[in-house]
Parts: structure tokens; sequence; C-alpha cells
């Protein structure tokens, strides 16, 4: 496994790419909090100049970029076809059409990005931990067909994810025991981002980009649902965004 890389755009924006991905040449990111000249970028909506700026930094300028309402479940939606107004609820878009990217808006939940070989068809996906136990990752697999390379975004860390015993034994339940640390006389606390790549890493994913970035850490560069608005009062956060698109010439 490889981490994501830093990048910055010309215009200011910060974003992080996957060595895997790029491998491919898929045009993909993972947003920030900072947007263009160092502006506040919230992506809860992916339309209007803060798309343009994502689309271009994310190596297709001009591309529409592409979402559905996010409803932590496992529905796949396939966006070669044009999506309905207002968008299905679904928490993961494949597309192979260059031109259009597909993006999964996150705040401490899990963006996942996957490519086929040859970066021809990809997908998007949202994962929260009830979409985690639900199989999201898996579902998206499934759509997308074989897979050359994924790439877990930045989300909450163990350290910030106590849960509740019911949550612990869904998630054993779903056979991710491995995500699920017992705290002696605490609650238990479940590694996300490892559910996430224990997934992919069953499913024969041969090539997994990670990251050390946690939402709720990491407040200079993320939003957090759970910092901002569970634990800081505020009445809603911000949301950063996982996207990608087929590599040109697909």
């Amino acid at each position: 496994m490889a981490l994501l890389v830093l990048r910055v755009a010309q215009d200011g924006l910060a974003f992080y790419r996957s060595p895997a991905l790029e491998a491919l040449g898929v045009p993909h990111l993972f947003t920030t909090r900072r947007g263009a000249a160092g502006a506040a970028l919230d992506l809860a909506r992916v339309d209007g100049e803060p798309g343009r700026s994502v689309a271009a930094a994310a190596g297709a300028p001009g591309a529409e970029i592409l979402r559905v309402r996010q409803v932590h479940g496992r529905v796949v939606v396939d966006a070669d076809e044009p999506l309905p107004e207002p968008p299905p609820e679904a928490d993961a878009l494949c597309v192979s059409r260059p031109g259009r990217l597909v993006a999964a808006r996150v705040a401490d939940c899990v963006p996942v990005l996957l490519a086929a070989p040859g970066g021809r068809r990809v997908a998007a996906v949202h994962a929260g931990w009830r979409g985690l136990v639900a199989g999201a990752i898996p579902a998206a697999l499934e759509a997308l067909g074989p897979c050359a390379a994924a790439a877990v975004g930045p989300c909450l860390s163990t350290a910030r994810f106590e849960v509740g015993p019911e949550v612990a034994a869904l998630f054993r339940a779903a056979g991710l025991e491995e995500a699920v640390l017992e705290v002696e006389g605490a609650r238990p606390r479940v590694d996300l981002r490892r559910a996430a790549e224990l997934q992919l890493a069953r499913a024969g994913v041969p090539a997994i980009d990670t990251t050390d970035r946690c939402t709720f850490e990491h407040a200079d560069e993320f939003y957090s649902h759970r910092r901002d608005v569970t634990h800081g009062g505020r009445p809603s956060t911000g949301r950063m965004a996982g996207v990608i698109g087929a590599a040109p010439g697909c």
C-alpha cells in the first residue's frame, strides 16, 4: 500500500492523489477544505464554480461532476445513463464515459475510489459505518467488474470512533472483526479505514492506496461532523469529496 500524496493546484486548491490511480491515468482527487485562493471549499454541492475548480484539479477540466443522495446503504448507480433530478438515493456511482466525474461526499465517512484495468471504468463509493457493514464497497466492486486499483480517502480515525457494543457486533457479523478494537474499561472502537481495506483486499484488488489523515484531528484540512456538530455544537458542517472519472480515450 502507498499513502495518498498532497498536491496543490495552481489556483491554490489543496487535494490528495493516489499513486496507483495516477498510474492508470484516471482523473481523480480527494478534496480538503482548502479551495481556490485559500478560500473554504465546501462540496455539500458539487456544481458551480467549486465544481469547476475541482474538475480542473482532478485532471478533467470542464467535466460534469455527478452525485447521488447518500443514504448509508449499498445501492450503486450507473452514471453512464442520465441521472434524474433530484438525484437518486444511492451510495456509489460507476462511470465509463470520459467527460463525467462521479463523487462521494463525506465529513467523517470513508470515500473510496475504484478503477478497472486501464482506467476504462471507475467508481466512487460513500462508505460510512452503516455502508461498510451493509456492503457498499463489495456492491460497487461487483458493478465495476475487475478492479485494478483502489484508494481509501481521509476519514474518522480509530481513536475518534468510539461505538456501542451493538455497532461492534455488526462489524463482527459482517466479517470485519479485525477492524474492531476492544478497550478495557471503555467502549469499543472501530477502524473504518481498516474495514474498507479489508473488503478491498478480500475482493482481490491488487493495488490499494490509503491515508493516515483523520478528519476529526486534522481540523485545518478537513470538515468533521463528529468534531463540528456532535461535539462542537454547530448546526452543520461542510463536506469533502472523493472524485474520479474514466481515463481519457477509453
